[in-house]
């Protein structure tokens, strides 16, 4: 988890602010509401490959990643997601 976490924090900064075509993560309203639209972005990518897919990764890797950043720098949700809701949403 620690190494997702760093390679999060390099693309988006320390901070979770995110910088030019890289979204903020810290704040954000994807990020703080439902995780059904987060969870698409992992598996699918968006912003023209600005954020590529990381659907090679694990329904538990997924889960991590999203959970960190649902509960880091000002986001605090409280917001645990499981790796079952990454499994329903890649069928």
């Amino acid at each position: 988890e620690e190494k997702l976490e760093r390679f999060l924090q390099r693309a988006h900064r320390a901070d979770g602010k995110g910088a030019g075509p890289i979204k903020p993560l810290d704040g954000s309203a994807i990020v703080l509401n439902d995780p059904a639209q987060q969870i698409q972005i992992l598996l699918n990518g968006a912003n023209n490959g600005a954020m590529p897919s990381w659907k090679a990764l694990s329904d538990t890797e997924i889960a991590a990643v999203i959970t960190y950043s649902k509960n880091s720098w000002s986001n605090k949700t409280g917001k645990l997601v499981q790796p079952a809701e990454i499994v329903a949403a890649r069928k």
